[in-house]
């Protein structure tokens, strides 16, 4: 029967990662903007805008990489285990800790809140794996 929860867990959360990667893609027309108004330095211009673009895409891989893992959640597979645990770790741990720094960010509780649908079944069934 395999585990349905979490298969279904890493798809809802591999979906938004890979919507949130195309808004923050879609954003970097903020950055340019901020930059060619004097709100960003233009010695830091380049450096942003390559970091946003490669956080995107960091983002977009992550998301990918959760809808080809739900499979083998699905089949209890110890490895895919392990590496949705560690990505749903990830984004708790991130969307936590900077919620707390910078509470006036909505997006960083939404992170935490995708990591806690991913990490919360996947630990409640992580002893019924295969080796």
């Amino acid at each position: 029967m395999g585990n349905k929860v979490a298969y279904r867990c890493a798809i809802v959360v591999g979906i938004f990662l890979i919507v949130a990667s195309l808004l923050k893609a879609v954003s970097i027309n903020n950055i340019l903007t901020a930059i060619n108004t004097g709100d960003i330095a233009k010695i830091y211009a380049g450096t942003i805008v390559i970091d946003s673009g490669f956080s995107s895409l960091l983002l977009l891989m992550v998301g990918i990489w959760l809808l080809f893992l739900s499979k083998d959640l699905k089949a209890w597979q110890r490895r895919a285990w392990s590496q949705a645990t560690l990505i749903g770790l990830a984004l708790v741990i991130f969307g936590g800790s900077l919620w707390y720094v910078y509470p006036a960010s909505l997006h960083l509780p939404v992170f935490l809140v995708l990591g806690l649908i991913l990490l919360v079944p996947l630990i409640l069934s992580g002893k019924n794996f295969k080796q």
